[in-house]
């Protein structure tokens, strides 16, 4: 086996995520190219919208668990953000990073690094499970059950 998918997930025989950031920016690109066939405005808050909700969740679904570390990876998912935003009105004159600037959004690396300190905050402060604290109960005529213990309640410091 060359490579496993778990949860759309593809993990290389080597432990890398290549393949499966290969797989992402080509579904990517191919749903970029649809909203772009279908949608004929090319204004700003329309496409900022569409691109978020349609090519940028393809890209961030599961990120901090394959958070690229080689820059062919990085550049490769940076590109299809690039090559979308280079086509809404009035983009064009500037350079990548200005229109980041411009249309408000980050670049899917510092966005993606922003995903982990979110998720390691939570993890410190027991406001997520994980499959550490979870038992597992087997049922015969349902399966398997994972238990998961409730979160810890906030605790307010003065």
């Amino acid at each position: 086996v060359q490579q496993l998918r778990d949860l759309g997930i593809l993990v290389a025989e080597d432990l890398s995520w290549s393949p499966h950031i290969n797989t992402i920016a080509k579904k990517a690109r191919q749903k970029a190219s649809w909203v772009f066939s279908v949608f004929k405005t090319r204004s700003a808050s329309i496409m900022l919208t569409l691109y978020k909700s349609m090519v940028r969740s393809l890209v961030e679904y599961c990120c901090p668990l394959w958070h690229p570390s080689k820059i062919s990876d990085i550049q490769e998912l940076e590109s299809v953000q690039k090559a979308f935003i280079s086509r809404i009105t009035g983009m064009s004159n500037y350079h990548y990073w200005d229109q980041l600037v411009q249309l408000s959004l980050m670049s899917l690396p510092k966005k993606e690094r922003a995903y982990i300190i979110l998720i390691c905050g939570k993890f410190s402060m027991g406001q997520l499970a994980t499959i550490l604290t979870s038992s597992f109960v087997s049922r015969p005529r349902l399966g398997n059950l994972a238990i998961i213990p409730p979160k810890r309640p906030k605790q307010f410091h003065c």
